[in-house]
Parts: C-alpha cells; sequence; structure tokens
C-alpha cells in the first residue's frame, strides 16, 4: 500500500516544478503559433492556386496522397455550402470570428495547462487561417487541396493546412483530457 503522504507529496513536489504561465508566455506561445501556422497555410493555399487549379489531380503513393484543388463554400466536409452567401458569412465567418475571439480570452485569462495552451493555439491558428480565406474571396470559399485515398469509399475530405492544425489541436485536447482524468483517478485510488 502506498503511503497517502508520500504520494501528496509528490504531487507536490511535480506541481511545484510547474511554474504558473504568465500572460507574456502564453502571447509568445499563441503568437508564435499563429504566425506559423497562418504564413503556412497561406503559402501552400497561394501554391494551390498557381499550381493545381484548373489541372488533373497529383497522386502520390498509388494514389494514396493527392493534390487536388477545391474550393470549399462550407465547413467541414462542404456542411452548409450550399446556403446563401450571406448566411455562410454570418455562420462561418462572423460567429466562427466571436468563437476563436472567445477561445483566445479563455486562454489568456483562464488556461492553467500547457498542453490545452497548445492544443488551443493550433486550433486558433486553424480557424484564422481558414477564416482568412472567407474574409479575403469574394464568393467567401475556403481553399482545400490535399485528400488522403485509404482505400475504396475510406477516405478524407478534401483539406487544406489549416485544416491538419485544427485537427492536431483537438487531438491535443482529448489526449490532454485523457492525461488529466488518468491522473486524477491515480490520485484518488491513492487516498
Amino acid at each position: 500500500m502506498v503511503d497517502i503522504s508520500v504520494a501528496h507529496a509528490g504531487l507536490i513536489l511535480q506541481n511545484s516544478r510547474m511554474k504558473p504561465m504568465t500572460l507574456k508566455y502564453k502571447l509568445s506561445v499563441v503568437i508564435t503559433l499563429l504566425v506559423l501556422i497562418l504564413t503556412f497555410d497561406q503559402a501552400t493555399k497561394k501554391w494551390a492556386v498557381q499550381t493545381l487549379m484548373g489541372q488533373s489531380p497529383h497522386y502520390f503513393l498509388n494514389g494514396l496522397f493527392q493534390f487536388v484543388y477545391a474550393e470549399n463554400p462550407g465547413a467541414f466536409l462542404g456542411i452548409g455550402g450550399g446556403l446563401s452567401r450571406e448566411v455562410r458569412f454570418v455562420v462561418f465567418a462572423l460567429i466562427v470570428f466571436f468563437g476563436l475571439g472567445g477561445m483566445l480570452w479563455y486562454l489568456f485569462k483562464g488556461e492553467k495547462s500547457r498542453l490545452n495552451l497548445f492544443a488551443y493555439s493550433f486550433i486558433l491558428s486553424g480557424g484564422f487561417g481558414n477564416l482568412w480565406d472567407r474574409v479575403i474571396h469574394e464568393s467567401g470559399h475556403v481553399i482545400d487541396f490535399m485528400l488522403i485515398d485509404i482505400w475504396g469509399p475510406i477516405r478524407t475530405g478534401v483539406f487544406n493546412v489549416a485544416d491538419m492544425a485544427i485537427v492536431a489541436g483537438v487531438l491535443l485536447a482529448i489526449y490532454g483530457e485523457i492525461r488529466y482524468k488518468k491522473s486524477k483517478a491515480e490520485f484518488e485510488s491513492v487516498k
């Protein structure tokens, strides 16, 4: 049996080594990831327009990976693409803008986990990358250009670097939640 005071002391020692995140640290992480991801996202979308637009798909790894140009007026997998331009702007630009702003506010005011800081920074960066497309393109579309075709009907939708950042952020957040619940359960079992 584990001595509760030893386990508790271990958690206190572990937490004491982790200094609280300062606003300056949070800003540096968010701004760095935002600039890097947004720059890479926009550069690859520009490349896609110049290289892939109007062309047949480029296949790699026996068709597993493809570069194929697409303009997505909707959200994930084209959801809502049939809505009018005005409704899409409200839903996919204004609401997303305020949602990302709320996430940013939470990161600066409430977030305590470094892992979540990175996870939500990836999501923010990807969200702003796609939001930028919606605002600068007259039709309000997002440029997508990558596709993974696993086998038969098992394939991704066409996606871009911003989408990859969003997925990476969501996966990091899920991992963080699993890790938190596991450590909480271990601590509870020691009591």
